[in-house]
């Protein structure tokens, strides 16, 4: 296969999934679901049998045409011969489409089965002739194995398969059907967050369908999951809200950690916290740290507001630390290194407890961990009386 082809089939693989999420989103039907197939392209279902099988043909060239003797026609009709073959009463509930970026030549069999239009009506009679003609006069050997099954299928149910195959020409290419699916979503959001929005979306939408398309059973996309993703997503990027699209990290050994990023764990020690919640703190100051590097990257904080969102956490942590600082005094000489530790694991604890966030709605409660972490990291906070002095080696070097 040349490099040519290769592209152009790969094309045609993220069309076809790019594609039945615009389908689906199109559908008036709630109760709508899609199943993305191995052999046949798409299909829509409202119950326990599908009511529409859909190929989808992508060509970047002028070439790909829909003439009687249609490669891109006739391979998508031996798939829909076969499955009759096999079962025919699906003629009875089955829409057979074939959505295609090519156009039909006027008077091909291709035009008859276009929807009817100001300029056209659907003629499936003449359309069936047109191709029981091409597949009995043909001399195309490689379409042999296509017009057979077609053939064999008989005037009559070759008719009605006919009748139920229609032919959308001149859809939108795989870089237009994007700019279509941005303008159904784009209600109820910012405009500034449609791309954040567009690309979340279809990153689940690739996910899914490389589950499905790898699973051992056709598996369906309700229409109802896309409306409530679509909604979650919005909800995120909303002006009191922002998006948490950063996973839970895998555990991250603790001898494995930067000389860089070294000071919040040696914090976490001298309280004497155990081994497990050090690996916590660990995933939260990376995750966090990851979370607020793309608010930064695709620019969704304001001016300024992670400095006062840091400034918020100093100043509810310096309360209760000079609480801490009082209690400690209590003890007078009696004051030893025990009790500082326990009392710096209950200021950490406490501070773990809160829940202050950067805005009203995003309430991970990592991210003020993992906030609080990086801070201790620059000693801008500490859980130990004597913090600074402890760590203060550490930072010159």
């Amino acid at each position: 296969m040349s490099n040519h082809q290769a592209v152009e089939q790969m094309l045609g693989y993220l069309y076809q999934v790019r594609y039945a999420l615009y389908l689906l989103l199109e559908e008036d039907d709630e109760q709508a679901r899609i199943g993305i197939e191995k052999f046949d392209d798409i299909s829509f279902s409202y119950d326990d049998t599908s009511e529409t099988m859909i190929q989808l043909k992508h060509h970047t060239k002028s070439y790909g045409d829909l003439n009687n003797a249609s490669t891109d026609i006739w391979r998508t009709i031996k798939v829909w011969s076969d499955l009759i073959n096999i079962d025919s009463s699906r003629l009875e509930s089955t829409k057979f489409i074939i959505i295609t970026t090519a156009k039909s030549p006027e008077n091909s069999a291709a035009c008859y089965l276009t929807p009817d239009s100001m300029e056209l009506e659907r003629n499936t009679k003449k359309a069936f002739e047109i191709l029981k003609n091409t597949a009995e006069s043909s001399q195309n050997v490689q379409h042999q194995g296509y017009y057979k099954s077609f053939i064999k299928l008989g005037d009559d149910l070759g008719k009605k398969l006919v009748n139920n195959i229609y032919i959308i020409d001149g859809s939108s290419n795989i870089i237009d059907v994007k700019v279509d699916i941005r303008k159904i979503i784009r209600y109820g959001s910012l405009p500034k967050y449609e791309d954040r929005i567009c690309e979340r979306l279809e990153g689940w939408w690739y996910d899914k369908a490389i589950e499905y398309l790898t699973s051992d059973q056709l598996l369906f996309i309700t229409q109802k999951q896309i409306r409530s993703l679509i909604s979650s997503i919005r909800d995120e990027y909303t002006e009191d809200n922002l998006p948490i699209d950063t996973p839970i990290l895998d555990e991250i050994d603790i001898e494995n950690l930067p000389e860089k990023d070294r000071l919040f764990y040696e914090q976490l020690r001298i309280i004497c916290l155990s081994n497990q919640r050090m690996n916590l703190a660990i995933r939260d100051y990376y995750r966090a740290f990851k979370q607020r590097a793309n608010w930064i990257r695709d620019d969704l904080l304001y001016i300024n507001e992670l400095d006062r969102y840091e400034e918020r956490l100093i100043d509810e942590w310096q309360r209760m630390f000079l609480m801490m600082k009082e209690d400690l005094e209590e003890y007078g000489e009696e004051l030893d290194e025990k009790t500082k530790q326990k009392l710096g694991k209950g200021l950490f604890n406490k501070i773990q407890d809160k829940d202050i966030r950067i805005r009203e709605r995003c309430s991970e409660p990592f991210i003020m961990r993992g906030s609080y972490h990086s801070l201790a990291n620059r000693l801008s906070v500490g859980w130990h009386i004597d913090f600074e002095n402890r760590l203060r080696e550490l930072l010159v070097r």
